[in-house]
């Protein structure tokens, strides 16, 4: 056992492992060592430990569930040799975030982390999954985004801005939607988009910010006028905790993505800040 794992930690992980393995039909094999699914080279139980984070005190058993799932998943899904690695920006406080073991960087705002994702299958459709460092080890890929990995983002961001302007006047104006295996918050991370949502169609250089709604990884709403406030918290809290986006709507300017403070005052303070 690892020094740093008691043995209520320890056994919660196992739970979490054999919970995963019987709900997504994984074949695993446990010791005391660590977890093998077939195929792939060991995952230790301190990587499990790691990405669970402070089990007991500050994570509850659901989220180390959600976690230490995320992490069988994608090491499988690396050791395939198929597995698209594509930019992924997780929300700071979302519940699928990896406590640790996930190279990642704080994007300008303070909102999200940008790192790498692993895609996988889920039933008919597809999930991305923050890439444990220890499986990026493991099958020798680059564990960190690389430039060509923000060019492949801003391509991306260009394609949804074409969306956007040949779906202006439509019902779906103002929707903003996956694409290329990257969801809604990690689209935010395209300065190209950005750019877009700020200026406007007709890019008007006065523009500084726009609220952005994103309660759930696979949509988001930018034009607020038509959305009641309080849909956004109740649509965040009814969304499967492994989907969820952002709590609130977050503020985006050409370089950033923050928060909307809690407190209208602010809210006009940052307004006025940017102007």
């Amino acid at each position: 056992m690892h020094p740093d794992q008691s043995p209520p930690v320890r056994a919660l992980l196992r739970r979490c492992v054999l919970a995963t393995s019987v709900v997504d039909d994984l074949d695993v094999d446990l010791d005391d060592d660590g977890v093998r699914l077939p195929g792939c080279a060991e995952l230790q139980w301190a990587d499990l430990a790691r990405a669970a984070g402070d089990v007991g005190a500050d994570v509850g058993e659901d989220v180390a569930r959600l976690r230490v799932s995320d992490v069988l998943h994608a090491h499988l899904a690396l050791h395939t040799g198929t597995a698209r690695v594509v930019p992924l920006a997780v929300p700071v406080d979302a519940d699928r975030r990896p406590a640790a073991g996930w190279t990642h960087q704080r994007f300008l705002g303070g909102a999200m982390d940008l790192g790498l994702g692993v895609v996988v299958p889920r039933g008919r459709s597809e999930r991305v999954l923050p890439l444990p460092e220890a499986s990026a080890r493991a099958t020798g890929r680059p564990g960190a985004v690389s430039g060509e990995d923000l060019d492949r983002l801003e391509r991306l961001g260009d394609l949804v801005v074409q969306r956007l302007l040949r779906d202006a006047g439509t019902d779906t104006a103002g929707v903003l939607r996956p694409v290329g295996g990257c969801d809604v918050p990690t689209l935010l991370a395209s300065h190209r988009l950005r750019e877009h949502l700020v200026a406007g169609s007709d890019r008007s250089p006065g523009n500084v910010l726009r609220a952005v709604a994103v309660p759930d990884r696979t949509r988001g709403w930018f034009d607020l006028a038509r959305i009641d406030p309080a849909y956004v918290g109740a649509a965040w809290m009814a969304g499967d905790p492994a989907d969820r986006g952002f709590r609130r709507p977050v503020l985006v300017t050409r370089e950033e993505v923050a928060l909307v403070p809690t407190s209208p005052s602010l809210v006009q303070d940052v307004l006025a800040e940017r102007q």
